[in-house]
Parts: structure tokens; sequence; C-alpha cells
């Protein structure tokens, strides 16, 4: 083996054997790929005859780049990259070489675009006064700075095992020559190696499909993948030269085209070298008859363009992208109008699908404000790879993507699921994961739902409900990001179901773990703890090592929601059980950055403590004895000392950070009564029950499926009167009669304002039946809040059922099994305790979950504008008249003129009045004559009454006093009339006792029931 002085010697006589044959072209390119792995990478052949001196002095020059400034010394590429403006010179002169340089500078310098630097290569030797002599000269006349390569220094650097191959390739050394690979060298696959190897030593090149598949592998590799991005550059000028060879088969050219664009854009960050290359390539696509791949692969240099351009990394316009898009769109729709077959067909809809689903091409105004240039492609797609082998989530669509054209994506997948049934072995693939990913800025348009279903249908006929199940989670984690917790929960239990149905465990009980992490987002903890403890019953179930730790984090994910419930002494008892549980199942169980949920459980055990310790001291022995018997206390005591100097909060105060932070009233699981309290949709629910084990059980039991329930039906707008919703947990040890599950609240005993539901004793029922009544009591409490009809409420019912509620409430065994973790002793000490809950007596605030928002049309379904406006002006037509002589008689009252002014600042319209004032002149009128006007008035007082209200007011009837006219009572008989007027619209008010104000203010936000009015005369006299 020659050592590396030997072999230089060997490769300088060489050198010289080119200077005596004047052999300029292989001296040429041997210095240009010595440059590109040493000196500068971003350097390209110059165009023009060299040896005539076409290229103006100029042998190759840099592209423009600014990956040095970007990603300085990231990699070997990128450290040797530069936005310098170089310009390679060649010599194999062997005479009067200094002057043949300060020529060359002259041509270089002198003309042309403005130079930085020179690389000089020459096989004669240069001696350092003479080099410092011409570097000086280079630096004086045109400022540029001069780096001179003789045979010597050239012969160095090519005697290195990665240089070596150009002194096979261009120099003729015999390849037994090769030095020993350094071990860098090893992290690269022997694949590679060898092509590279065997690409180096290539002296032809047929043009073969053959050739094109070898260069093919090896250049993708190189440009996305760090440790062989020094090769592009060589790997590029091989595939020029396989596209000169393969010149007269346009297939072929297209998809060299294609891999050194791609090769361009992911591994130079710049698409300027390959932009003429990118311009033919359309200029073919939209001339030719094309195949469908070539169409998918102009669809992805389309996107990679459109990529490249905020970051300037190309002089492609925004107007050529556009005209290629739209030449792509019309090239399809040919191939559409002509296609024989439904597998063909439905292979050209994916496509056309997946071009109108991507990205809008931008207009020329808006690539000038583009505010950040945004991330690199290499860097994008290394993120990618990333999170496809880490199994992270892979980036998607925004809801506020602007899509090419939406509705006719949708319309080509609208057809494409019609012929699915008909063209079995279309791929899908693609286009199944550009759905999944864009599902966010898909998912408002009306074929979401059914495009998604049939898709579904399709993979899971094709690869089985786990594949289904992956598609579902993919969507689900578009959605989260994408911020539609709502949505995403539908597509995480249709995940789950798929992969308990598929025998897929670990994708369930994760399913189920994400389930509880978004209802604990959305403020519904007990829907939380439900799935928490769901996955941990998946995981014991299974037996299996690997998934032993979720069983740990489903418990003590339960005391975080059991804590957000404000259950505090329970989730302390659960907090024990989940630390016996990371103990003996967790690696390393303590480590709080692998196990983030075991730090945040116990920062809330120290709130729990400090508040115990200010406000309930009473409760400090219970919960000390508890924490000290897992020596958790080792782990607290820093923590509370740390935090000793931070003032305690009082009572007051506690709750008001509670309430901001949407937890339950704190310590509110103590006592003879346990309660829970949230709040969705305007709604503050809060659930009483006594205190022990098995209405406790019940009482989850209920609250988890209400909270569930409630998660679905954000998708409907139920037309909820807001405030708040009490309810009283019984229990029966015999099964319960289906209609004496619900007492509502007014049919109870006078002055009861709590809704009472009676649930069976758990195991008394079956599953199915335990799942049907709590899922009846919960729509029973949201049907008496609802102002929607029964035949709406019907058809909510069961679009809730289609979309799979039961499913949802009952996950893998029944609640009261899931969640039984505590003995009837720890319920029998916590009931027993004082003072328990914070201020019994404060109202119940909790603020919902930020994700807990209702995405609903502006006006109710029901809601009629012109309709409106007719009814109104046939109040002020037909309610005028029992009035006429009251109306001017108020209007000359002080107090009366003042609560008009007042009503009005409150948004009330003319008509508002006159129904108001109407409802109570002719209400006294009724009494005055004998009618029944109690809430027991019969058919006749009813028919009579109406026709009061038809008859004009006489001067002999009874004056109804001023005094009769007040705001409450204003409110009161404007809500009544609203009330009927609500019938006509098909709706039904169902609480007995309710608040004219609310009421109304739902009328005002879904009907327009304080903007609406027509032209009329004044109602008042002046």
């Amino acid at each position: 083996m020659n050592s590396p002085a030997q072999l230089a010697t060997q490769i300088r006589f060489h050198l010289d054997t080119l200077g005596e044959t004047n052999s300029h072209h292989p001296f040429e390119q041997l210095c240009l790929g010595l440059t590109r792995r040493r000196i500068v990478s971003n350097v390209i052949p110059a165009t023009g005859p060299v040896s005539a001196g076409g290229d103006g002095g100029r042998d190759a020059e840099s592209f423009w780049s600014v990956l040095a400034k970007e990603l300085p010394e990231t990699s070997f590429f990128t450290a040797l990259a530069t936005e310098d403006a170089v310009v390679l010179a060649v010599t194999a002169q062997r005479d009067n070489v200094p002057s043949k340089i300060r020529s060359d500078l002259s041509k270089m310098c002198g003309k042309g675009e403005p130079v930085d630097r020179v690389i000089y290569f020459t096989i004669t030797p240069v001696d350092t006064a003479k080099r410092h002599d011409l570097q000086a000269h280079a630096r004086e006349e045109y400022s540029v700075g001069l780096e001179i390569w003789d045979a010597q220094a050239i012969a160095n650097e090519i005697a290195c095992p990665d240089l070596f191959y150009l002194a096979v390739e261009y120099l003729h050394v015999p390849s037994s020559l090769a030095p020993e690979r350094e071990e860098a060298d090893s992290d690269l696959p022997d694949w590679y190696v060898d092509t590279r190897d065997r690409w180096r030593t290539r002296s032809a090149h047929a043009g073969s499909m053959g050739e094109f598949v070898d260069l093919r592998e090896a250049i993708r590799f190189s440009s996305l993948n760090l440790e062989a991005r020094a090769d592009l550059p060589d790997w590029l000028e091989s595939a020029r030269v396989l596209r000169n060879a393969a010149q007269d088969d346009s297939n072929m050219v297209d998809r060299i085209d294609y891999e050194m664009i791609i090769a361009t854009g992911l591994g130079l960050n710049t698409l300027r070298p390959v932009d003429g290359t990118l311009r033919a390539y359309f200029d073919r696509t939209a001339s030719k008859p094309t195949d469908l791949g070539a169409l998918v692969d102009a669809i992805t240099l389309l996107r990679l363009t459109q990529a490249t351009q905020p970051r300037g990394a190309t002089t492609i316009t925004v107007n050529e992208v556009a005209a290629w898009a739209d030449d792509l769109e019309n090239v399809l729709d040919r191939e559409l109008e002509a296609v024989p077959g439904e597998n063909a067909r439905v292979s050209l809809l994916s496509t056309a699908a997946i071009l109108a689903l991507g990205p809008r091409e931008f207009t020329p105004g808006e690539l000038s404000t583009v505010p950040i240039a945004g991330p690199k492609m290499s860097d994008v797609y290394q993120e990618v790879s990333a999170a496809k082998r880490e199994g992270r989530p892979l980036p998607s669509a925004p809801q506020d993507a602007q899509l090419r054209d939406l509705n006719a994506g949708m319309a080509h997948l609208v057809n494409l699921v019609a012929a699915l049934p008909s063209a079995p072995m279309a791929p899908l693939d693609q286009l199944m994961t550009m759905f999944d990913l864009t599902a966010p800025a898909l998912i408002d348009h009306p074929d979401y739902f059914d495009i998604r279903n049939a898709l579904d249908r399709a993979t899971i006929e094709r690869a089985g409900r786990t594949a289904a199940g992956e598609r579902a989670q993919s969507r689900a984690i578009a959605l989260l990001q994408a911020y539609r917790p709502l949505d995403a929960l539908h597509e995480i239990h249709a995940a789950k179901l798929n992969w308990l149905n598929g025998d897929a465990a670990e994708g369930a009980a994760i399913m189920m773990l994400l389930a509880s992490d978004v209802y604990s987002d959305l403020g519904l903890p007990l829907a939380a703890k439900q799935y928490a403890m769901s996955a941990a019953s998946i995981a014991k179930a299974t037996g299996d090592p690997r998934l032993a730790v979720l069983m740990a984090r489903g418990i003590i994910l339960t005391a975080t929601y059991e804590h957000q419930a404000g259950q505090w002494l329970a989730a302390t008892r659960t907090f024990q059980v989940g630390i016996w549980a990371q103990s003996q199942l967790a690696d390393d169980p303590w480590n709080f950055e692998r196990y983030p949920y075991f730090e945040n459980m116990l920062v809330d055990q120290c709130l729990i403590i400090r508040t115990a310790t200010a406000l309930r001291p009473a409760l400090l022995p219970t919960l000390e004895s508890v924490v000290q018997s897992t020596y958790l206390d080792e782990l607290v005591k820093p923590m509370l000392a740390a935090a000793a100097d931070v003032e305690l909060l009082d009572e007051s105060a506690t709750i008001d950070s509670a309430d901001r932070s949407g937890l339950g009233r704190p310590f509110s699981d103590t006592g003879p009564v346990r309660e829970y309290s949230w709040s969705a949709f305007g709604n503050v629910w809060v659930v009483t029950t006594p205190n022990d084990r098995v209405h406790v059980l019940a009482a989850e039991r209920f609250v988890a499926a209400a909270q569930i329930t409630l998660g679905d039906l954000a998708a409907e707008d139920l037309l909820l009167l807001p405030g708040e919703i009490c309810i009283e947990i019984e229990v029966s040890d015999k099964p319960v009669e289906p209609h004496s599950v619900f007492l509502p609240a007014s049919e109870r005993d006078r002055g009861e304002n709590r809704h009472r539901v009676l649930l069976t004793r758990a195991g008394r029922l079956t599953p199915d039946a335990d799942q049907l009544e709590v899922a009846s009591a919960t729509f029973q409490v949201i049907v008496t809040q609802s102002l929607l009809g029964t035949p709406a409420l019907k058809a909510v019912m069961e679009r809730t059922f289609e979309r799979g509620l039961p499913h949802m409430l009952t996950c893998v065994r029944p609640y009261d099994e899931l969640v039984d973790i505590h003995k009837d002793e720890f319920y029998e000490e916590i009931r027993g305790l004082s003072p328990g809950v914070l201020d019994p007596d404060r109202p119940r605030l909790p603020q919902p979950g930020p994700g807990l928002t209702q995405r609903l049309p502006e006006h109710a379904t029901a809601y009629d504008h012109a309709a409106s406006l007719d009814a109104i002006e046939g109040r002020y037509e037909m309610l005028h008249p029992p009035v006429r002589l009251t109306l001017p008689r108020l209007a000359s009252q002080p107090g009366f003129r003042e609560l008009v002014t007042k009503l009005r600042t409150d948004g009330w319209k003319d008509w508002h009045l006159l129904t108001a004032v109407a409802n109570i002149v002719v209400n006294k009128r009724a009494a005055h004559r004998g009618l029944n006007m109690t809430t027991s008035i019969t058919q006749a007082d009813m028919n009579r009454f109406r026709s009061l209200m038809e008859e004009e007011e006489r001067p002999d009837d009874p004056e109804t006093p001023a005094e009769a006219f007040t705001e409450d009572e204003m409110w009161f008989h404007l809500a009544n009339a609203a009330r009927a007027t609500a019938g006509h619209w098909g709706l039904e008010l169902r609480l007995d006792r309710f608040e004219p104000h609310i009421f109304l203010n739902v009328l005002g936000d879904r009907f327009n029931y304080w903007n609406d009015d027509v032209e009329h005369a004044p109602i008042l006299p002046a």
C-alpha cells in the first residue's frame, strides 16, 4: 500500500502528463470535482467552448446560494456553500503561467457579473513569492480574492480516499492504488458506496432504464441524507451526462429531469440551477400525451416550486406556476373524458383531487409580502422523515388553508367514491394520506363526512380495521393541530373502535389516553377519567409487558382528572394507587422528563396540601397519611418548602382561581353530599349525590355519560337556554322503569329546583341496558333545557346514535367496574370530614374548556327573515287597537316615559313595547271580565282571551293603572308573548320557571329577535 506522499507523487506524474498532451478538458473536470468537495460546493460549469475562451475566462462559477449563512457548518456540504460570486479558472498551460493568470483575471473581472473570489488551478508549480504577488494584484486591481492551486496542492488533495476517484477517472491512475477509506465512510451504506464507486469510474452511458434506476437511488440518498450530501454535485453531473445519452427518449428525459429537480431542491435548497429544466419539463407535460405517473410527478414538482418561491430560491414566477397548474388541470380533464376503464378513472380522479386540494398558487402581491422565508426544503424533509420514524404526527393543513379549488377537489372525490366499488385495484394511498392531513381544511365542506366514510370503508376492505384506525388517528391529530378538538374526538373514537375490532390493543389504549386528554382540555374531567381508566384496563387485560406502564399512566391521569373535578381527597387516594403502579411497572419510574404525567399530578398534590393547610386544616391528617404511605412526602416537602414564601390565597380567591381554571369546587368530595360541577354551552351543571360508594359510582356514571354526550352534541344546534342545571342522583337496588329514570324539577315538591335522576345500582342491569339508562337520563336533562321541538330533538338523537354514541359511552367495561378502586372505608372516612367544600353557598361558575365552543350558523334553521318581518308588521296592526286609548295615557306619564327610554337602551323596538303593553292591558281586562288567567286556564277562557286581543279598546274599559307597567312586568309579558311566537317556529319552552331576559336573548341571538323591525307609525305620541 502506497503512503499518501507516494500516492501524491504518482498523481503529480499523471498531472504532468496532462500538461504534455494539452488535455484541458479532463483537467478542468478534475478541478471542478475537487472544488466542489474542498472549496465551494455550489459551483457549476460555465458555458461556451473553454479552449476558445468562450466562457470569458471562467471555467466554472458559483450559483446563488444562502446555505452558508443559513446552515453554517451543519454538514460538509453546507460548510462549503457560499453566497459569494466565485469563479473557477483552469489552465493546463506549462509556460509563463503568472502572465496567463493576469490575463485571465482581466477577462474574468473586466466584464460580466461581478466577481468576489477566483480559484485558479494550474499544472505548473507557482512559488510562494509569485503567488503573493498575484494575490496582491488581484486584490488591488479588481478587489477580488485569489486562491492558486498548483500541481502539488492538487495532488495532495486527490490522494485522499474521498477524492481518489477523480484521479482514476481523469488521470487514469490504476484503481488498485486507491487509499484505504477513513472510518467516516462507514456511516454510508455499502450499497451506496458501491454505487458511487461504480459511477465514478463509468466512462460510457447508454441512457438505459437500468442506468437510470441505479442513479436514481443514489442521487436520492445523497440529496436526502447529510452524510452523503457532499457527493450531490457529482451525482447531478452524472445525471446530466445520462440525460444527454438518453436525449432521444422523452420519457427517460422526463424521469431524469424529475430526479435532478427534486435532488437540487431538497439537497441544495434552491431551484435556480434547474429553473430552465423545470420550464422545459412543464412545457413538455402540457404538449404531449402523459401517463398518470408523470402527472403525479408534475404535481410534486409544482408543490416543490411553490414551497421554494417564498425563499427567493427560484426565478420561476407565480404566473408561471399558475399557468402550469392550469395546464395540468386541463390535461387531467382531457384524460378523464377519454379514460376507458374504472380503475384508470379512479386513479385520474385521485390525481385531479390531489391537484385541486393542494395549496393555492401565490399571487405576485402575496409573494412580495410574505413575512418570513419559511424553512428550507431539506429541513422540512428531515423533520417529516424523523416524525415518520419516531411515530410523531406529520404536519397538517391549517383550518384556514387556501386550497387551489376546494369545491372542484371535493367534486372529484364524490365521483371517486361513487366509482370505488368498480375499481378495487385503483391505488389510493397517496390520496388518503393527503385527505387525512388536509382534514382541517375540508371538514366544513358538506360532502366531507360522506367522502370520509366511503374512504374508511375502502380502507377496511383493502387493509383491515387496524389500517382504518391509523387513518382516523391521523385525521384526529390533524384536527387537534388545527384547534378543532370536538371534531378530533369523533376521529379518536373511530380510531379506538377500529383498533379494538382489529385486535390492536396498543393502538386502542393510546387512542383512549388521547381521548382522555382531549376531554380534560374541554373541561369534561369525568369523561376524561372514564377513558384514562379504560386505557389502564386494556393494558392490564393484554398482559403485554410493553403496555404495563400504561396502567400506571391511566391511574395517575385519573387522579389528575379527579383534581380537575374538585374531588381533591379522591385524587390524593387515586394518586397513591398510581404511585404503587408506577413503581412496579415503569422503568426509571421517578423520571419527570420521561413521565410528565407523574410530575403534573405531583404539582397538583402540592396545591391540594397548600390549600388544605390554609383553608381546611381538618383535612390535613387524611391527606398526609396517604402521602406518607407512598413516601411521596419526600418529593412533596421540597416543593412545598420552595413555595413557602408565596402568599396563600384566601377562600374567595381560591374559588376565583378554580373557576378561571375550569375546576370543580375544591374539596367537593368531602362531607355527606358529594358534588360535581362543570360548564358547557352556557349551562353550569351541578350534580349532587349522597357521598357513599354506591351513589358516587352511579353519579359518576351519569356525569361521565353527560359529559361524553355533550362533547358529541357540540355538533348540534340545540338552542339551549343558558343557566344552572341542578340534578340530584338517587340509586335503586331494583331495575328502574324507563319512565321513572328522570323527574324534572317542575314535577317535584314545591320549591325544589333540582331534577332527579334515579339510576339502577351497578351490576343489576346488562351493560347495554345500563348504558341506555344513563343515556336516557342525560338526554332528558338536556331536553328540558332545549328550545328545539320534539321532531327536531328526535332527529338530533338519531344523528347522535348514528355517530356512535353507544360505543363512546361504554368503553371496554361498564363505568362502575372501571373506576371502582377505593374501598367503602375510604368513602366513610371522607363523608365524615367537615368543613369540606369551599363556600358551599357561593354560585358555581367554572369556566368552560377553551375548545368547548359550538360552530353554529348565524341564525337557527327555523328562522325565516321575510316571515319574521311579516309577523312584526302584523303585530303593529293587531296589537294597537286593544290599547289605542292606553298608549296616549301612558305617554303622558313621566315614569312610563323613563321606563321606555330604559327599555329602548336595552334593545327594545316599538313592537316589543307594544306587545308587552297589550299583554298587560288585555290580561287585566280579561281578569276584570272573569276569565281564569291562572296556569289552570281552560280552553274556553283561552279562546275568549284571544277574542279580547282582537277587540278595539273602548272608553268604558277599565283603565290599567300606570303602576302595572313596571320593568319586571314588561319583561315578563314580552317573554310570555315570545313563548307563543316560539311555538310558531316549532320551538318548545319546557321549563316552567325561566328567566325572561335569558329566553329572549336566545331568541335575539338565533332568531334576530332584537334586530328585526319594519317601518311603522310611532306607537306613542310625542
